[in-house]
């Protein structure tokens, strides 16, 4: 693909690419469309449907807006998005997959903290909006998630674990991050500005500042380590467990109440450990990224 935005700013390429997405969802519903006249598959309650759905969004709105523009930015999209092979590139996998986990305390704590919260009496009707988008998104991943085989589990793992990783990492990270980090002059603020659309556009507002943390963290463990493939395979490996988790515990004592833990001192304190422990693992990883670099 030929770079015809390559001497763009950061601006442009962000133009772009919402452009790019915003084109993308029109096509993904022309094609669900098309399903429905001529195959009368729009059943919203099929499962099926569903991860069709999932699939064009992911496709259409994420990853080829993504690569679309890299490759407009830089000849070969691999080089933009910075997908490099590196000698290296296992060992700092493995660190940040162990700093998501690390972090699961104080991403849970924020999810239970996120939650409860409650709006002013004047914005019920908001609050009431928002409630009904949360439940909507449960109750389609509940769908996703129901029949529990080991084929419709791998096409999940496929779907929500690895495709909706590598379409997201590319767009967020792999490009909106890099143009916003050009645009700002800020690195930092880019990390934080792509984290907060990252979560903003997921629609779940019940669950945004743990996922607006978890998009901090993948933003970071891109910053660091300069190579795509790492916040991919933590984006993965967060998809994954919840799906394995699910798929082998389902909706158990033990599982429930690690979900409607409630908001304790303990708890508050043992985030507090999971956030300490995150930052200084962050601190040994960057300085492992610096060595290489």
């Amino acid at each position: 693909m030929k770079p015809i935005i390559a001497t763009e700013s950061g601006k442009a390429r962000i133009f772009y690419l919402f452009f790019f997405s915003l084109v993308g969802m029109f096509v993904a519903g022309g094609i669900r469309q098309f399903f429905s006249l001529v195959f009368g598959f729009d059943d919203p309650s099929n499962a099926w449907f569903i991860r069709l759905n999932t699939f064009l969004q992911s496709l259409l709105m994420f990853f080829f807006p993504a690569y679309c523009v890299a490759g407009m930015s830089e000849s070969g999209p691999s080089r933009f998005l910075r997908l490099q092979r590196s000698s290296h590139l296992f060992s700092a996998i493995g660190l940040a997959v162990l700093i998501f986990m690390v972090a699961m305390p104080m991403v849970s704590f924020l999810m239970q903290w996120n939650e409860q919260m409650r709006l002013p009496e004047s914005f019920k009707s908001i609050e009431h909006w928002m409630r009904e988008m949360e439940d909507a998104a449960a109750a389609t991943t509940n769908l996703l998630l129901e029949e529990k085989s080991v084929w419709v589990l791998m096409v999940n793992l496929l779907l929500i674990g690895v495709f909706a990783a590598i379409s997201e990492e590319f767009f967020f990270r792999g490009v909106l991050q890099q143009s916003l980090a050009e645009m700002v002059k800020n690195k930092h603020a880019a990390v934080w500005i792509t984290a907060f659309l990252f979560s903003i556009m997921h629609l779940q507002f019940y669950g945004f500042f743990p996922r607006l943390v978890l998009g901090v963290l993948l933003g970071y463990l891109f910053l660091y380590g300069r190579n795509l493939w790492i916040p991919i395979a933590a984006h993965f490996f967060n998809n994954a467990l919840s799906l394995l988790t699910v798929f082998y515990f389902g909706e158990t004592d033990f599982v429930l109440r690690m979900e409607n833990r409630p908001l304790t001192l303990a708890f508050g304190c043992w985030a507090a450990v999971s956030l300490m422990a995150t930052l200084l693992l962050f601190q040994l990883y960057k300085k492992r990224m610096e060595d290489v670099y």
